[in-house]
């Protein structure tokens, strides 16, 4: 499916819930967060409906989000179903991490891909970024993770809190080898804050490079617009996701539903539409299909970034 200017859309981001355990800054919006109301969130058999729709218009790549996907009760039953429809190639999830162990059985079962976000590895500071003491628990999960050969990828928000710590998240990554994608702040919840946070991807490249030998790796690794590299010193394969320093938008591939049935073609757009109304509406497959395959044809080119805050929160697009 290719939108009008002829990129491939082969990606769907489906944020599940708005609710998470941790209230991590950089996400959470400065004013009070309001929940969508439980009976606005979409039902397992309506996420699934929407999805099939969507395979059939060429998604091949699905990734489950949040808020916190692992704490949506029953989500497991999300994953099984997902597994036996015909046409995703692949199907993913990014978490916290802290109910990480619980779920580890059945990310083996599965072979759901998982990724983990981990912005720091001192636990002060942790607490600091999510509010939350729970390091331990994410660190727990990724050594089960590893010990069930469990696909997880790392994902660490670039931040200058946590900027003195990139060479021991590097060192973290190898010791279990799993790769480490460093993404670049987005000024999404708190513009002072971003500018005050904001760290380019080229900055870091110089501090790594100042300690490792660093070769470009041109295997594909997710589904995104990630760029890869591999320190040759331990073979730790380095991402770099950077939508400010490195734009991607030529090149983006995806959209996103949250939780609430609202359809995003771009992350950083106030553009939106509800596909939840014609579902509860009665309206059918092909008439839903149209009305996507319509959005998507119209996705913006590219993001806009100015000074007004956007009025969705990371928290509830889901990244």
């Amino acid at each position: 499916m290719k939108d009008r200017f002829g990129r491939e859309i082969d990606y769907l981001r489906i944020s599940v819930t708005d609710r998470c355990n941790f209230k991590c800054f950089y996400c959470v919006p400065r004013e009070k967060f309001k929940y969508i109301p439980h009976n606005e969130i979409l039902r397992y058999e309506e996420i699934l409906k929407l999805i099939k729709i969507f395979v059939s218009l060429g998604i091949k790549k699905v990734r489950i989000t949040g808020g916190e996907p692992l704490i949506r009760k029953d989500i497991e039953k999300l994953f099984f179903e997902l597994i036996k429809l015909k046409g995703v190639e692949k199907l993913s999830i990014t978490t916290n991490g802290y109910f990480l162990t619980k779920f580890i059985p059945i990310f083996s079962k599965t072979g759901v891909s998982v990724n983990v976000s981990l912005d720091t590895l001192d636990k002060e500071k942790f607490i600091k970024i999510t509010g939350v003491d729970g390091l331990k628990n994410v660190l727990e999960g990724l050594r089960e993770g590893k010990r069930n050969n469990v696909n997880i990828k790392l994902n660490t928000v670039l931040m200058r809190s946590n900027l003195d710590e990139v060479e021991k998240l590097v060192e973290f990554a190898s010791s279990l080898s799993f790769p480490i994608r460093f993404i670049e702040l987005m000024p999404f919840s708190n513009k002072d804050l971003w500018k005050k946070e904001y760290v380019p991807q080229d900055e870091l490249v110089k501090i790594l490079s100042k300690r490792w030998s660093i070769e470009k790796y041109n295997k594909k690794m997710g589904e995104g617009p990630s760029v890869y590299y591999r320190i040759k010193e331990n073979g730790v394969v380095i991402g770099f996701i950077s939508p400010i320093s490195h734009n991607f938008c030529d090149k983006c591939n995806r959209v996103r539903l949250t939780s609430d049935g609202f359809l995003y073609p771009c992350l950083s757009r106030e553009l939106k539409f509800n596909l939840k109304k014609p579902l509860r509406e009665g309206k059918s497959g092909d008439y839903i299909r149209e009305k996507i395959r319509e959005i998507i044809y119209n996705k913006p080119f590219s993001y806009l970034m100015d000074e007004k805050e956007p009025e969705t929160s990371i928290r509830r697009i889901g990244g």
